[in-house]
């Protein structure tokens, strides 16, 4: 995906799944719902009785549901009378209460709006976008999957429409497609294809980010989620990663981090395509500083090592094969021009410490603790932030190591610590149910309260 002008034909073609993709789609909570509420027993007929609809719009609706009936019949039949489908969503959205008969309408019409040929058709042309109230309404209802199947309506129908969506219905989509990217929602699926139809309009972009939509992605991305919600998921993140102003402020969250894990892990070349596409965007659409730093994450965290065994894979993909060149070309300066207190900082800054060489170098310490004093201590305060919120024992030993090497190291360190609060929560780990973090604990603890280093070093020794 090397120049990505042709971005709204990858992303019309998005939804195209393979047989894997298929089948995992057809095990889930919402297929199997969907599956159920398709076997029900429905007539339009019965709702021009009552003079919702008009009799045209209901033997329209009838013809719809027949059973046996496929898509491609179904959609030329859309297209065929475009204005009365319109008309017919419209007046019963209208005048809908009861779930049951709810459930089977928005299944109909996210039927009708996989088309994007003929969703264009009923908004361009026959004001399809007058639904989209109606729809936005029933996200307030206690109904998951009727919420989800409106929710992806919406955005398969504000692609197209000629005005963006903004105001207080804007804000309540974006705030329901947040709260809903969790693990363990059974309709998560229906999530992921509706964000990536709302990302598909750049309008759409800084909202969501400034609404934080990043970091519920994140997360999801750090669970054991299928392939194809993490494809779906990427892709999204991708389309963020067009907007300048936003790639400049996702070097606020993990993005590099979290992607060059589950690069570390997938087989799947549709997702491997799609990490390196994104990894692309973050350095060629940053100013130079921000791009070293995500380069520096995706260096730390072992993309360098994937990008090498992906070069020698024949994939028939102009596209890929340039961005793996372009990135390892970009990888291979950053990494020239890497200081050991640069990786620090980025394993420092990504919470996730282990313990590699530079934190039990004493060149290192001497060399650079003065460093950690910059930006207002912003290093000792992600130590600090480490020992207050991270459940991971290596991580919790590491920086309580970090904060009695700085001590040690750094003539006011005691002081400084005082300050920030940090002895404190280092005393609090002398009774940690984990051995290593309960010794790294006291061993900083002594630093903090001894001046005499090379004494205590030799009393340790003595004693051990």
């Amino acid at each position: 995906m090397a120049t990505y002008q042709k971005l709204d034909m990858v992303i019309e073609t998005v939804g195209d799944d393979d047989a894997q993709t298929t089948n995992a789609r057809g095990t889930s909570k919402a297929a199997s719902v969907t599956r159920e509420v398709r076997k029900r027993d429905f007539s339009f007929k019965d709702y021009s009785k009552n003079r919702q609809i008009s009799p045209q719009a209901a033997k329209f609706g009838n013809s719809l549901i027949i059973p046996g009936v496929s898509k491609e019949e179904k959609s030329f039949a859309v297209r065929q009378q475009a204005g009365l489908c319109v008309e017919l969503f419209r007046s019963i959205l209208s005048n809908f209460r009861s779930s049951e008969p709810l459930q089977f309408i928005l299944t109909l019409l996210v039927d009708i709006t996989e088309d994007h040929d003929t969703t264009a058709l009923l908004v361009k042309k026959h004001n399809g976008h007058e639904l989209t109230p109606l729809l936005v309404a029933i996200l307030g209802r206690h109904d998951l999957f009727c919420q989800s199947q409106a929710c992806l309506c919406i955005t398969r129908i504000i692609a197209f429409s000629p005005d963006p969506m903004e105001g207080d219905q804007l804000t309540q989509l974006i705030s329901w497609i947040t709260s809903q990217l969790k693990a363990g929602n059974e309709y998560l699926e229906c999530i992921t294809k509706a964000l990536m139809s709302f990302l598909r309009r750049q309008v759409y972009r800084v909202p969501f980010f400034e609404a934080h939509g990043i970091k519920p992605i994140l997360d999801l991305l750090d669970h054991r989620i299928n392939f194809q919600l993490q494809y779906e998921l990427i892709f999204s993140l991708w389309m963020l990663s067009f907007e300048e102003y936003i790639v400049s402020r996702m070097k606020e969250f993990p993005v590099a981090i979290v992607l060059s894990d589950v690069l570390k892990t997938s087989s799947r070349p549709k997702v491997q395509r799609i990490i390196l596409a994104t990894f692309r965007n973050l350095i060629e659409k940053s100013d130079p500083e921000t791009a070293d730093k995500y380069a520096a994450e995706m260096i730390h965290f072992k993309a360098v090592q994937v990008l090498t065994i992906l070069e020698g894979r024949s994939l028939d993909d102009d596209d890929f094969e340039d961005d793996v060149k372009f990135l390892q070309e970009k990888l291979k300066i950053s990494l020239q021009d890497l200081s050991s207190f640069d990786e620090y900082s980025t394993e420092v800054e990504s919470r996730r410490l282990e313990w590699s060489p530079v934190h039990k170098s004493d060149k290192f310490w001497r060399e650079n603790v003065m460093k950690l004093n910059d930006n207002n201590y912003h290093l000792l305060r992600c130590l600090i932030g480490i020992l207050k919120e991270s459940s991971n024992p290596t991580a919790m030993a590491v920086a309580s190591h970090d904060l009695g090497e700085y001590v040690r190291y750094y003539p006011r360190g005691k002081n400084v610590i005082d300050k920030l609060g940090a002895k404190e929560l280092v005393m609090g780990l002398v009774n940690h149910g984990n051995t290593e973090v309960r010794m790294q604990a006291l061993l900083s603890i002594q630093k903090m309260m001894v001046q005499n280093w090379e004494y205590l070093g030799k009393q340790l020794a003595a004693t051990s």
